[in-house]
């Protein structure tokens, strides 16, 4: 088959890579577009992932406009020229009208609830065949949902498909050193517009005093860093960042995304935001992230949330516990191994669902045990 993977988001590289390595052994054709959100295309480049670029566009409603149009059309030349079979994306405005319009099949894959539900996303989704989520999404985008038992972190840090290296000459710390990772982020994804954000500028520099008084402190940040911070800002080859979060005591700060991947890598997570997702929710439940919304509204808080602990001051005192030795880590660890083994290997899952399609959704539909089991 030739089949189109598309990116509009880093992570989303991470999310197909491998999928795409593993359909290529196979011998089918795969073709790559994306939009330049970023660091996007310097990861596709790192891993020699040819691709095509698409517009990306600003905040405006004209630009947001002018970039449908014109992708949307980009889209449809460069699925009829390169034959394209089957499209496979997160939800991606373009290339769903674009395939909804030629016929051409589209797998869709979400993870985030409050995402789905935003007019800016929805009627894109409803357009694909079938919608891949996981099975701890708790919002019902359309009848053709189909779940799966993992999620979107599992198809790139599976133990099947990635063992961390050592960070410490990469950090320049002695072996074993204990350290802790901070994320900040940027909060001007679209899905992020009317939320408060995480913590405040003094609560950030409040929050990397107290973990520096017991450990090390590496900081990730989209945003330019404070003057009292700049000290300890990380500096690190992009591909490298989920060697550091496997081996750090401690992920803590406003990123979905990096608080499951460090859940996901066995590295216990506290994680700042007003509203989650129902993998962080799954994830909080199990005892293994640590949750926090700087809003005290429950109204607001969905899927019966009642493990929520509180906002920032209740983060901060949740990190120090765990950096300075109140924390058992054993206990911890084996509460991570009961989660990690009800997930299967999702790359694997993927590239059969592709392969197979369209026979593969109604096994899915109807999946038992056993055949999870197959992809483990």
């Amino acid at each position: 088959m030739n089949i189109l993977f598309v990116s509009g988001h880093p992570a989303q590289v991470h999310n197909f890579r491998n999928v795409r390595a593993e359909l290529i052994k196979k011998g089918h054709n795969v073709f790559w577009l994306t939009t330049p959100k970023d660091i996007t295309t310097k990861l596709l480049d790192i891993y020699k992932i040819p691709y095509s670029i698409l517009k990306k566009p600003s905040k405006s409603i004209f630009s947001q406009l002018n970039c449908l149009i014109t992708n949307t059309w980009f889209a449809i030349k460069y699925i009829r020229k390169n034959k394209i079979d089957m499209v496979v994306s997160r939800t991606d405005p373009y290339t769903s009208l674009a395939s909804w319009v030629l016929g051409i099949k589209y797998i869709c894959i979400d993870d985030t609830e409050h995402a789905a539900k935003s007019i800016r996303q929805k009627p894109f989704a409803l357009m694909a065949n079938d919608i891949l989520v996981p099975n701890c999404f708790y919002y019902e985008i359309s009848k053709k949902q189909l779940y799966f038992p993992g999620n979107i972190e599992l198809f790139y840090l599976h133990p099947n498909r990635y063992t961390p290296q050592e960070p410490w000459a990469l950090l320049n710390i002695e072996p074993n050193t204990k350290y802790v990772l901070v994320r900040f982020v940027k909060w001007d994804a679209y899905h992020d517009v009317n939320l408060i954000g995480g913590f405040s500028l003094e609560n950030k520099i409040e929050l990397v005093n107290r973990i520096a008084e017991h450990c090390k402190v590496f900081i990730s940040s989209e945003e330019i860093l404070p003057e009292e911070l700049e000290q300890y800002k990380i500096s690190i080859p992009l591909e490298r960042i989920h060697d550091v979060i496997a081996y750090a005591s401690l992920v803590v700060g406003e990123s979905a995304t990096m608080a499951s991947e460090s859940i996901v890598l066995g590295t216990p997570a506290v994680y700042v935001d007003e509203i989650g997702r129902g993998y962080t929710d799954e994830e909080a439940r199990a005892g293994l992230l640590h949750m926090f919304r700087p809003v005290v509204d429950k109204s607001q808080i969905l899927n019966d949330a009642e493990w929520i602990d509180g906002g920032v001051e209740d983060a901060m005192f949740a990190v120090e516990e765990i950096v300075s030795h109140c924390f058992d880590i054993q206990a911890w660890k084996n509460k991570y191994f009961q989660w990690i083994s009800t997930k299967i290997d999702c790359t694997a899952f993927l590239t059969w669902f592709i392969e197979n399609y369209p026979a593969s959704k109604e096994k899915t539909k109807n999946a038992t045990l056993t055949f999870w089991n197959h992809f483990k």
